[in-house]
């Protein structure tokens, strides 16, 4: 079992945005998510995610993102101890928005 995981910047999610098909998983709260993400992104609120997050697949890579980073921590903690490939977006939402403008 392992807890490991990568992470990467809201700058390198943009250009890996830009070049190739990612998911992204958003674990806001649905009142966050609805005011703010990031176009295409799954809102999986982490209050349902350990009962949701069986509905995912494990051939795929998420690139998990909150709203200032605290739940994608604990969000890919839990993802990769279930052995799902997952990647941490720092800063979360509010580092995407400094980005974006």
């Amino acid at each position: 079992m392992s807890n490991v995981y990568s992470s990467i910047t809201v700058g390198e999610l943009s250009d890996k945005l830009q070049n190739e098909p990612i998911t992204i998983l958003d674990v806001q709260d649905k009142v966050d998510f609805d005011s703010n993400h990031i176009p295409g992104a799954i809102n999986l609120p982490i209050g349902e995610f350990v009962s949701e997050a069986e509905n995912l697949t494990k051939e795929k890579t998420y690139y998990v993102i909150s709203k200032a980073g605290v739940r994608a921590t604990r969000a890919c903690y839990y993802l990769a101890s279930l052995e799902y490939d997952v990647v941490y977006v720092q800063g979360g939402m509010n580092a995407w928005q400094m980005l974006k403008g």
